[in-house]
């Protein structure tokens, strides 16, 4: 019987907590722990006394300080195991620094501790031996502290430091106006640029190398820290000092990515000891004989501290999380750069706070709370200002975001690309059979397929028989799918040995494509699985799943991980996880499996590439309706009915009614009304009983969708229809067609309504092409009009022409106009 309380009871299973789990929170505090036991003694007894009046007298950070902390293993804490390090992870580090900071009085030591941790990586990283050899035991010990010099506040590639190689030896010339801990280092690590190639590259020089001087800089705050400028004349070094031969700036961008994480973890560090500090020394005050604490505005602004602490601790213990990442950005880290500015924002906000709370002591450099404030926007400016890590991260999400769409319009290319073949080998066959009268333009069209796809030439009879053989298997195939017991053997190919092979092995893969995605298979590879875990997703056979994944593995649809799982390609995602974009790539698809399976068998009334059981039916579909409805309308939903000027106030009024002519058995209506769902749709269909009970069946409720039987005459549109928005796919229509149903669609417009039409846009490689004009023959219409549209719609009485939308990798666009208002 159980021993739980109802509470208890109530919130184990509200929670539902997974057993053996540690939450990240839980983490930090272990370390946190283990940090106040190792080093807690070490800050309270060695760093913070004298700590005011150092500050005061700008005097920095002695080096023994250093090498106590060696000796304490705090030094060694994050290093590797091989230089005598503790080997202790980033994400451990950070919380350590953060630790550290806390206690510290003054926030240069933790900053000052880590700079010299990231410098012994940097030079451990270089992978030159008579480097690491020469440094990195004193680093290790404490007995040398180094630091790094890249600021100019220039373009690294215009840097005014420069160096040149002569007789052997590299001779730098410049300075470094900006180094944290300048005064006190006995190694820098500058970047300098070469005066013949441009390029940034880094070199060790030592403090007492002739040529340099260290010039102690006079800050507001940081005071301890050694601030300083490093001179160079004419400073001759060996070659073997130099640390990268080539794109510095790269190595830069790795420590920077890691040194603004630890600048963040002081940063939080420091908030929270001066938030502590704040409230105990408000403890005993009292004003109007009730304690300062009990205040409520007080109270607020405690509150408002720990809001600040805690976001802070959010978005930085995330970033610390991330370096544990395989597959992190060596070179930014967008995580670490957002940690970094929230971080600095959070701690001027604190610091405020700080001082409406401590009235006139804020301003007293007796009190810790102007120093803080000091320090803390000496900490704002390393690793980046505000500003430009805002633009960097703006600039990266960009990049993201459009790469992201390069990636999704690839994968849509790659499929494409698969159909193309697909419909070159159903050309194939159907050109070798062509002979009857009436097929003429057909006849013509096919062999410009296969002329963009290098396959006119007649088979031989072993050609012909391999590529039957290629057709029975793709039947017995796409008959298998959703009967567990009737997949065939592994779907294996053969590597493509000539042209011919080449478009065979591609064609395999399209009906592979297909059959993954009606089986699911890739929506249940989003994310990695290996061939038995996908095998269990989907439900399919191992063995078969197998097949499928070296296929679809060969032409890039999945992808191999290092780790030996497979994956979906990125650009698939959006065509798979469900809505209007895997509706329209689906609509893709059968229109490539019913197109081609029609061309092979013009007379047969199911196909024999398209069984029933492959879930796909028979219907013939054209660009712009059909499966394509849902993504048009979502588009022009949102964003596009903004563009549209006057169109919103139209489709608000209680009487409005949107027209749509796309004989597509009411499929385009249905998903306009889905969209727009206060607004009335007529529908015009040559088969209006059948397009009734279609709608009726998907909208219950009396659905508000009128279909009007128009029989074969699209423009039956009337004037007193009165429409704020008719929709008119053009592909199928010929130019007479077009002409008339445009004429009446706009005659139908309210005044001041829109027409829209949905126009095909033409793959521009010449195989995509020519198989949008077999495409079109067989759907009995002309190929599709490109051309001329705009001025149709001006000749109609329309303005405000425009192109509101396009897709070329998806290969529609919206074309739309406006009826003027009446005057």
């Amino acid at each position: 019987m159980s021993t739980l309380t109802p509470r208890r009871h109530a919130a184990d299973v509200m929670d539902r907590a997974a057993d053996g789990h540690m939450a990240l929170e839980a983490r930090v505090e272990e370390v946190r722990q283990e940090a106040r036991a190792r080093f807690a003694g070490f800050v309270l007894d060695r760093v913070n006394p004298g700590s005011r009046l150092r500050n005061r007298a700008c005097e920095p950070f002695g080096p023994t300080l250093f090498q106590e902390a060696s000796e304490l293993g705090l030094l060694q804490f994050a290093l590797p195991a091989g230089i005598g390090g503790a080997d202790r992870d980033k994400f451990d580090w950070g919380v350590v620094v953060a630790e550290v900071a806390r206690l510290a009085r003054d926030p240069g030591f933790p900053v000052m501790l880590d700079i010299n941790v990231e410098n012994t990586e940097l030079i451990l990283a270089s992978g030159r031996p008579e480097l690491i050899d020469r440094y990195v035991p004193d680093l290790v010990a404490g007995r040398r502290f180094a630091v790094q010099g890249a600021y100019e506040s220039r373009d690294p590639y215009d840097y005014q430091t420069t160096a040149r190689l002569e007789d052997g030896r590299w001779i730098l010339n410049g300075a470094k106006r900006f180094v944290a801990g300048a005064v006190i280092a006995s190694l820098f690590v500058l970047y300098v640029r070469d005066e013949a190639s441009n390029d940034m590259l880094a070199f060790i020089v030592e403090r007492d190398d002739p040529g340099v001087t260290a010039v102690p800089l006079e800050t507001m705050g940081l005071r301890t820290m050694g601030l300083g400028q490093v001179l160079l004349h004419d400073v001759r070094l060996p070659e073997w000092r130099l640390v990268w031969r080539a794109d510095a700036l790269s190595e830069l961008n790795t420590y920077a990515r890691n040194r603004r994480m630890m600048s963040a973890c002081g940063v939080l560090g420091a908030m929270e000891g001066i938030v502590e500090a704040c409230v105990e020394s408000l403890a005993s005050r009292k004003r109007s004989g009730r304690r300062v604490l009990d205040y409520p505005n007080v109270e607020r602004s405690v509150g408002e501290m720990r809001v600040l602490v805690e976001s802070t601790r959010s978005t930085l213990y995330r970033a610390l999380d991330g370096t544990r990442a395989s597959g992190r950005d060596p070179y930014f880290d967008a995580v670490a750069t957002a940690a970094k500015h929230q971080a600095s924002e959070c701690a001027i906000r604190v610091g405020r706070l700080v001082m409406n709370l401590q009235g006139g002591e804020s301003y007293m450099s007796a009190f810790p709370w102007e120093g803080y404030m000091r320090d803390v926007l000496g900490l704002i400016g390393g690793q980046g200002s505000q500003e430009l890590l805002l633009i960097q991260l703006g600039q990266r999400s960009i990049v993201g975001l459009e790469g992201r769409a390069l990636r999704e319009d690839g994968a849509q290319r790659t499929v494409a690309r698969l159909a193309d073949a697909w419909w070159a080998l159903a050309a194939l066959d159907a050109k070798q059979n062509l002979d009857g009268e009436g097929r003429a333009e057909l006849s013509g069209a096919l062999a410009e397929l296969l002329k963009a796809a290098g396959l006119d030439h007649r088979l031989d009879a072993a050609q012909r028989a391999g590529m039957t053989a290629l057709f029975e298997r793709a039947d017995a195939l796409l008959a298998g799918v959703g009967d567990l017991d009737a997949y065939p053997a592994a779907p294996a190919v053969s590597e493509p040995e000539s042209r011919l092979g080449e478009s065979a092995a591609q064609a395999w893969a399209f009906v592979a494509c297909v059959v993954a995605v009606r089986t699911d298979l890739l929506a249940r590879l989003l994310w990695p699985g290996t061939v038995q875990q996908a095998a269990e997703r989907a439900e399919l056979p191992v063995e078969f799943t197998q097949g499928l994944l070296d296929v679809l593995a060969r032409v890039r649809v999945v992808r191999i991980q290092d780790d030996g799982r497979y994956v979906t390609d990125q650009g698939m995602e959006r065509l798979l996880v469900g809505g209007p974009h895997s509706t329209a790539f689906t609509a893709r698809l059968k229109r490539a499996l019913v197109g081609a399976a029609e061309l092979r068998v013009p007379s047969s009334s199911v196909p024999p590439s398209l069984p029933p059981s492959s879930g796909f039916d028979a219907v013939r579909e054209l660009p712009g309706s059909g499966g394509d409805a849902p993504l048009l309308a979502d588009v022009l939903a949102d964003p596009l009915v903004g563009r549209m000027e006057g169109l919103d106030a139209l489709l608000n009024r209680p009487d409005a009614r949107i027209g749509c002519a796309a004989r597509d058995g009411a499929r385009s209506a249905y998903a306009l009304a889905m969209q727009l769902p206060t607004v009335s749709v007529l529908a015009l269909e040559p088969n209006a009983g059948t397009a009734r009970r279609a709608v009726a069946g998907r909208l219950p409720g009396g659905a508000p969708i009128d279909v009007r039987d128009v029989g074969a005459d699209i423009a039956g549109f009337e004037p007193a229809d009165q429409l704020a928005l008719a929709w008119l796919p053009v592909a199928g229509l010929r130019p007479a067609e077009l002409d008339s149903a445009v004429g009446a669609a706009v005659a139908a417009l309210a005044p001041g309504g829109w027409i829209v039409l949905t126009c095909p846009v033409p793959p521009k490689r010449s195989l995509g092409a020519a198989v949008t004009r077999v495409e079109s023959l067989l759907a009995g219409a002309e190929p599709p009009v490109t051309d001329g549209l705009e001025a149709l719609l001006r000749d109609a009485g329309c303005g405000h022409v425009r192109t509101l939308w396009e897709d070329a990798t998806f290969g529609v666009r919206l074309l739309a106009a406006r009826r003027p208002p009446s005057v």
